[in-house]
């Protein structure tokens, strides 16, 4: 098994605008899904940093005074074998959020998914790499 990447990291923020401003405002990163999200149609909003997202999920009743309690998601990296992967963690006693890959977006496009969760229970996505 061998990590390729880094694909996404989601935050939980409570204005979206405020964050916008910050990371597009000021960081200068190009904003992808906006008005997806407006709409209503996407339940975040994505800011590009290299090939990787940092994913913005909008959620008026964040407190961030508790940010230690719910604000990163999850982070998700990309596996050349997402199949064996599973089996090698799921020998070791990893736990799983699902029983099977669901196909997900992120950073490099869809592709098989499942969520597994890292000793202190932060949850990590492993994904397949996409064929280029």
């Amino acid at each position: 098994m061998r990590v390729r990447s880094l694909d996404h990291f989601v935050l939980r923020v409570r204005d979206l605008d405020r964050s916008l401003a910050f990371y597009r405002g000021l960081l200068g990163l190009p904003v992808e899904g906006l008005e997806e999200c407006k709409r209503g149609a996407r339940p975040f909003v994505s800011v590009r940093i290299g090939e990787s997202l940092l994913d913005l999920v909008p959620d008026p009743s964040f407190d961030p005074a508790s940010a230690g309690e719910g604000r990163l998601l999850h982070f998700c990296v990309t596996l050349d074998d997402l199949a064996e992967a599973i089996r090698v963690l799921r020998a070791a006693g990893v736990q799983f959020l699902q029983d099977e890959p669901v196909a997900r977006g992120g950073a490099q496009g869809v592709g098989p998914s499942i969520y597994a969760q890292d000793p202190d229970g932060c949850v990590i996505e492993l994904k397949e790499r996409i064929s280029e």
